[in-house]
């Protein structure tokens, strides 16, 4: 789908040199060597300066033979001239020394380099090759015109004569036919033999006349000059001949008795198809063929009997030639030579007469449509002679080389042009034309005389036709390039003189067909593009440097655009973005600038949508950047987001503007239409913004995406719209399928959250969104007058809804259709279609089981007859469910439902008293205490035996006092005192007493009980009061206190009780000192042992570290590897390779079963034995207890302190506070030592080490 633009376009004139024998090219440095009267030029073409070499006369003294081949040796930089009559002379161009190297006797007819030029093939005047070196070494000599076929001769197998194969069309008769003769060569034909080389320089061929058919045939050698093969005859064949670089296909001009065609030959010599010339038999002469390096193009050197010259480019693609451009020379200026450069693959040099020089560099452009909205057809129009193949892509897709339409003229076209066309901000608004009377379908045709035509849509049919034909009265119109359609009545083009185009202003009347030239004006250098702007006020011009200037009407000059570019790009376009021009190009490297900055470095083809940059890359991606402000940013810091695969060497072509529709041609020429996701979801926020939900729907079915995005791009006004929602989708499927898709979660949020990402904030969502969803769709729906036409949906909202009350609706639903059909007849949708439908929505068993629920056997039956259920498995459950009792039956189905709350009130609902042990029965397995409790009237027999069967359920899960406060319900008292009693509730448990009218020795032996079990809970306040207040024993609490370390109260007691027996004396004497000291001796014994293991362990810590690096450090020199390693560096684990490896070895076949092996195998490892792998560890742990045990002892110490200081022992609180606070100190000082840095690099306050044991995963838990 691409067309050859001449990209830049240079010129020179010689005009001292008149005419040339041959020329050659310096690949290197571009200068140009010709032979022009015996005298050798060296043309510098940059600046038009002309060095003479050298003469060829000062060399012979006599008559110079005449110049065969000339070429320039880039290794050896010498040129390096062939004569017809043998001589082989050398020019060192920095030496200036001209030698003969060799002579041929018998002369030279063809002279040809090697592409590498390590060779030189030569055909002698006695038509031999001579094959020599590239210092004129021979190699080979053989003879041309050998009889045999070559060292690849084919084989026969013998599958068959002549005489039994296919013949086609001929008949049998094709069998019996004698071979025909060859025809002889054209008296057109110089009789001169020609040589080609394959671009890797491996084989070479040789067209020549065969003496004794008096025609050419096709001779293929080695590069030691051996026969590898021979053409088949082939009639008419010419000597032009050109072998493709890529080395597939030989080319040579053919001239057969009703056409004349360009014969393709492979290396076998087999023919391999052909190129169909587009002019009579004997019309032209086909003087030269030439391939680009790269092998995509095709140059036909065509001269015509009348004496013009043209020269055309061909292309291939889909196995279709195209005629991409055709120049065309005069008689006065004749075509010397053409030759293609070898570095830059589309450059084209060409000499004329005269002597002038010009070079062209061809680009690929695609030629389409710049409307912006859908009123664009997205034409594209491909060139091919004649003929222009245009295709609108928003139409249909059509692959090339078919076309919707084609257009025919009378020369062949060079160029194409649509008309400009205005970018608008909505691409659902029609586009605004810079002209009323043009549209952006709308396309002119420059030809190769210079002449255009304009085509314009027709309305009625669709199709283009030709408005009008205009000429420029300008004799060098055919030199004019870069053509843009600037205005309805404007064309801007250039020419380009030497080193300098010029911006060439061209008016244009469509009505009369006149066209003049109004201004030309000095670019001050090469253009290489002209583009207008996005509002078509002005046109940007590009020269070869990568300057931008600005040209806008009634202008003498150009001025310098605000913006440029590093490189000059061959594709630049600019487009407006938040109402700013964005200069965006595409260099031939893969570069891709915004306003000048590159952006990326491996973009592949652009193209601009209405609402987005499209871009494939290296990578094969095809990535969308939003055509706003963010989304030109996401695209300068190359997050456009994943993207899409497509298929290796794809590139756009075009896109349909406002729509979905991305095409896309591969490299053998197919296209692929595709609708990428941001594209397609574009369309659809637009859509549904307006309203248009169902086309929204269609286009979200259509393109597989979530249909919950037609609720969730606007939560709220879906919801009130509801009922535009249902008219717009109106099929019911359309509608069932939509809420058979519904999720909660919104897919703005989580699947296409990346393609809401331009808005500043996202689409709220909804609480509970499918049950708010359904139930707006259930109304909308059942509100109308032909709701029974929405059966289906409304049975998909009920069961959306997923809970059974819904389903036994939709249940009910079908019921009452079924009964409506009893009534009135034939119903909309009938109640077994629905009974369908609701069973392939819900599995048939959980469907059988809501129909049970609803206790409503008919329904049952309904929906088991609908499914594959075997009759045997439901009957005679039925059956038998029918001869039960109402409640007893709803109560048997409850169960079998497993709604065991139902089963309880229906059971609780049976009189007789049989099935009362089945209610408690039920009661019990399910643990329904609470809800039978409320069934059952308090005080009656059936809630005390609940109660009492509750209380022994709490009882067995050890909530005495719940258990006791149910007995107590049951009327249980002796029960409950027992719970209470071992619950520890002294003063329920007294309660309970009293009930029971407890006598005085055995309520005295109840609280005796009640004090032993408290201070075993360690509750000794509790004991205390009831030793004080209950008991009377006075000393026994107090000595109670004292042993829960509880000073303070035990000091009120002793204060507030006094011993009768003892006047003056206080009990304080006898139990509170003494504990007080004895607690003192117990804590500072406690803390001096803590310092000393607290200081032993650090020490110890400090060691293992020590050594643990110095480990390091001699693994480090002696560059072991990782795997020795145990555990890594932040496990803090201390032990040497050889230790590690073993331990695991020792462990690895043990195997741990129970949690009692698991924690016993856990100490052993974190044992604080010296030397263990996990020693470090057990020091952390170790040291850690011993820091918490110590800062959990100070409330206590307070304590006992303050007591201390009531009775006057200042000096032993002292001591013992003292003592604390120098084990505290030396604590916290110490922490950056246990605890370093490269712990405290981890965020978490908890550390979990885990070490792979074999026994599993043991996890130690290290607080900083």
């Amino acid at each position: 789908m691409k067309n050859l633009f001449l990209y830049r376009h240079f010129r020179n004139e010689f005009p001292t040199i008149k005419s040339i024998q041959c020329f050659c090219i310096a690949a290197h440095s571009g200068e140009v060597y010709v032979c022009s009267n015996s005298i050798i030029y060296k043309l510098s073409v940059g600046n038009g300066q002309v060095d003479t070499l050298f003469d060829l006369q000062e060399y012979y003294n006599t008559h110079v033979p005449a110049v065969l081949h000339i070429s320039f040796n880039s290794v050896t930089e010498c040129l390096c001239l062939a004569f017809k009559n043998g001589d082989v002379v050398t020019f060192e161009t920095y030496s200036k020394q001209i030698q003969c190297v060799g002579c041929v006797e018998s002369g030279l007819k063809a002279v040809q380099w090697s592409p590498d030029q390590e060779l030189v093939v030569m055909i002698t005047g006695r038509d031999t090759i001579l094959v020599m070196t590239g210092t004129f070494d021979p190699v080979a000599e053989v003879d041309l015109h050998q009889s045999n076929f070559g060292e690849k001769q084919f084989v026969t197998v013998g599958w068959g004569r002549k005489e039994t194969q296919f013949h086609g069309s001929e008949g049998k008769a094709a069998a019996r036919a004698l071979p025909q003769s060859i025809e002889q060569t054209s008296v057109l034909d110089d009789g001169d033999p020609h040589i080609t080389w394959r671009g890797d320089g491996s084989l070479f061929a040789v067209s020549t006349v065969t003496p004794k058919s008096n025609s050419r045939q096709i001779r293929i050698f080695s590069r030691d000059a051996v026969l590898q093969y021979t053409s088949e005859p082939a009639a008419g064949l010419e000597e032009a001949l050109c072998w493709r670089p890529s080395g597939n296909l030989i080319a040579s001009s053919q001239r057969l008795p009703n056409k004349h065609v360009i014969a393709f030959f492979e290396k076998n010599g087999l023919r391999h198809g052909e190129l169909l010339l587009p002019f009579a038999q004997n019309e032209c002469k086909i003087h030269l063929l030439s391939w680009n390096s790269e092998s995509s193009i095709l140059a036909v050197w065509c001269v015509y009997t009348t004496g013009k010259t043209y020269l055309q480019l061909w292309t291939v693609n889909n196995y279709h030639w195209y005629l991409k451009q055709c120049l065309s020379f005069t008689t006065e200026r004749k075509l010397l030579g053409i030759e293609w450069d070898m570095l830059h693959g589309n450059r084209l040099h060409v000499m004329c007469e005269g002597l002038c020089y010009m070079c062209y560099d061809w680009s690929w452009i695609t030629n389409c449509s710049m409307g912006s909205t859908d009123s664009d057809g997205s034409f594209v129009a491909v060139v091919d002679g004649v003929k222009i193949m245009l295709t609108s892509f928003r139409r249909g897709v059509i692959p090339p080389p078919l076309c919707g339409h084609t257009l025919q003229v009378a020369l062949p076209v060079n160029n194409i042009i649509f008309a400009p066309c205005k970018k608008v901000k909505s691409s659902y608004i029609t586009d605004e034309a810079c002209d009323t009377e043009i549209s952006s379908n709308d396309l002119c045709a420059v030809l190769s005389d210079g002449s255009l035509i304009v085509f314009t849509e027709s309305p009625s049919t669709e199709d283009h036709v030709q408005l009008v034909a205009c000429n420029l009265k300008d004799e060098n119109a055919v030199d004019l390039h870069h053509w843009l359609w600037f205005k309805k009545d404007t064309l801007l083009c250039c020419r380009t003189h030497g080193t300098v185009s010029y911006l060439v202003e061209i008016s244009l009347n469509l009505s009369t067909g006149e066209m003049n030239i109004r201004k030309e004006i000095p670019a001050g250098g090469v253009i290489v593009s002209i583009v207008v702007t996005s509002d078509c006020s002005g046109a940007v011009v590009q020269l070869a440097d990568g300057t931008l200037f600005l040209y806008k009407l009634n202008q003498n000059k150009v001025s310098q655009y605000s913006k440029t570019l590093p490189e000059a790009c061959e594709k630049l376009q600019i487009t407006s973005i938040d109402g700013k021009d964005v200069v965006l190009g595409l260099s031939n490297h893969n570069r891709l600038y915004v306003d000048g900055q590159e952006v990326a470095n491996n973009v592949t083809s652009l193209v601009v949508h209405s609402e987005f940059i499209l871009l494939t890359t290296l990578r094969h991606m095809l990535l969308c950047a939003r055509l706003n402000h963010k989304g030109l940013q996401s695209l300068m810091k190359g997050q456009c987001g994943p993207g899409r695969r497509i298929e290796r060497g794809a590139r756009l072509v075009t896109s349909v503007a406002g729509g979905t529709c991305v095409v896309l041609q591969m490299p053998r020429g197919n296209l692929e239409c595709i609708q990428p996701r941001p594209l397609t979801l574009h369309v659809v926020t637009v859509l549904l913004d307006a309203g248009h939900y169902g086309a929204a729907f269609q286009l979200l079915r259509k393109q597989r995406i979530n249909l919950n995005l037609l609720c969730d791009h606007q939560p709220q006004e879906f919801i009130t719209k509801i009922d535009s929602v249902v008219d717009e989708l109106q099929d019911p499927a359309w509608l069932s399928l939509f809420l058979s898709e519904l999720q909660e979660d919104s897919v703005t949020h989580s699947m296409y959250k990346e393609y809401y990402a331009h808005l500043d904030q996202l689409p709220g969502t909804l609480t509970n969104k499918v049950q708010v969803v359904c139930d707006a769709m259930l109304h909308a729906m059942l509100c109308r007058k032909n709701a029974d036409q929405y059966l289906l949906p409304v049975l998909t909202s009920y069961v959306r809804k997923k809970t059974d009350k819904d389903l036994a609706d939709a249940l009910i639903k079908v019921k009452a259709v079924k009964e409506a059909e009893r009534e009135n007849g034939q119903h909309m949708v009938s109640a077994d279609e629905a009974m369908k439908y609701l069973l392939y929505l819900v599995d048939v068993n959980c469907l059988y089981n809501v129909a049970l629920g609803l206790y409503d056997f008919d329904l049952v039956m309904f929906v088991a007859s609908k499914s594959n259920k075997d009759p045997k498995e439901y009957l005679p459950f039925l059956n038998k469910l029918r001869r039960m009792d109402s409640n007893y039956s709803c109560f048997v189905i409850d169960k079998h439902l497993k709604r065991f709350e139902s089963a309880l009130h229906h059971i609780a609902l049976c009189p007789e008293e049989e099935h009362f042990e089945e209610c408690l029965n039920l009661i019990k397995m399910h643990k329904l205490y609470s809800q039978a409790l409320d069934i059952f009237p308090k005080g009656s027999p059936r809630y005390l035996d609940v109660a009492a069967v509750y209380a022994d359920y709490l009882l067995d899960k050890r909530l005495y006092h719940e258990a006791g406060i149910m007995y107590t319900r049951a009327q249980k008292y002796h029960k409950a005192l027992t719970a209470f009693q071992i619950g520890g509730d002294w003063r329920e448990a007294l309660l309970a007493a009293e009930k029971l009218q407890y006598k005085e020795n055995k309520l005295h032996e109840l609280c005796q009980d009640l004090v032993s079990r408290l201070k075993g809970r360690c509750q000794f306040v509790e004991a205390a009061e009831i030793l004080s207040e209950h008991l009377g024993d006075v000393e026994e609490s107090i000595a109670v206190l004292v042993q829960g370390r509880l000073w303070s109260k035990a000091i009120w007691y002793s204060f507030h009780y006094k011993r009768p027996d003892m006047i003056g004396k206080y009990i304080i004497e006898t139990h509170v000192k003494p504990g007080l000291m004895e607690h003192l001796e117990q804590l500072s014994s406690q803390f001096t042992n803590a310092q000393k293991q607290f200081v032993a362990y650090r020490d110890r810590l400090h060691v293992v570290r020590t050594a643990k690096e110095q480990l390091h450090l001699e693994e480090k020199d002696a560059d072991l590897p990782e795997e020795y390693d145990l555990c890594s560096d932040t496990s803090s684990i201390l032990t040497s390779t050889v230790n590690a490896s073993y331990t695991g070895s020792r462990i690895s076949g043990y195997s741990s079963k129970s949690s009692k092996n698991r924690r016993k195998h856990e100490r052993k490892l974190l044992s604080l034995k010296e030397g263990t792998p996990y020693e470090e560890l057990a020091l952390i742990r170790a040291l850690h207890q011993l820091i918490t045990a110590t800062n959990n002892a100070t409330e206590e110490v307070q304590s006992l302190c303050q007591a201390l200081l009531k009775f006057g022992n200042d000096k032993e609180a002292s001591g013992l506070q003292q003592l604390l606070s120098d084990l505290i100190q030396d604590m916290d000082s110490s922490k950056h030592e246990i605890w370093t840095s490269d712990l405290m690099q981890q965020p978490q306050m908890v550390r979990q080490t885990c070490i792979n044991a074999n026994l599993g995963y043991i996890k130690v838990t290290i607080f900083l």
